[in-house]
């Protein structure tokens, strides 16, 4: 699996393109869909999973859908977020999800060739998720390079973020960190150095 990174929309989040020959999953669709759609190239887009619902992390999700008709892919928990037009409000930014959208359910998962497995984090949200593909995990706001997500936003809870972020330290190996801001990691370095993992 090849992964395409790109930093896009207002507060410089990180979208993702993980590939597997010419067909792509978008994860967290952050910019405009055409510049989205202009990454993808000659490709084809089988499938949007989204992180959770904040409007950073949703911006090119219509926009992906009118031109792919792929599934999109949400936790419950955070769908009412990611429709909410208003949930952006407070920094200026209007950004939510009219779209047809599908529930993520914990536990493996495979669509086309992709296989993964969807942990439930919640704390930065309510339906915050990991996504952990062979040697990389997608921590959307859970978990970033020396920090963790911001837990005083609509639908944070410090008490579960804490909770959360003792699933780092059950995995057997270590792993690539692709957070949702900011630079990768990884999870030896995080557990060693981030002081929200002590």
């Amino acid at each position: 699996m090849k992964i395409e990174t790109y930093v896009m929309g207002p507060i410089a989040t990180n979208t993702y393109l993980l590939c597997e020959g010419d067909d792509v999953i978008v994860i967290d669709p952050a910019g405009k869909a055409e510049k989205v759609i202009e990454k993808i190239g000659e490709r084809k887009l089988i499938a949007v999973l989204l992180t959770h619902g904040h409007f950073d992390h949703i911006k090119a999700v219509d926009g992906l859908y009118d031109h792919y008709g792929c599934p999109v892919y949400i936790h419950p928990f955070d769908e009412a977020m990611a429709r909410d037009k208003y949930s952006g409000a407070s920094f200026g930014i209007s950004s939510y999800v009219t779209c047809p959208m599908k529930h993520l359910k914990e536990g493996k998962m495979s669509v086309g060739p992709f296989k993964f497995e969807v942990i439930s984090t919640p704390g930065h949200t309510p339906g915050s998720v990991l996504f952990v593909f062979d040697d990389v995990i997608f921590t959307g706001d859970t978990l970033f390079k020396d920090s963790i997500g911001r837990t005083d936003l609509d639908g944070g809870d410090d008490r579960m973020m804490k909770s959360s972020l003792r699933v780092f330290h059950s995995f057997s190996h270590d792993y690539k960190i692709c957070p949702g801001h900011d630079e990768a990691t990884t999870l030896s370095a995080e557990l060693a150095n981030n002081w929200y993992l002590r």
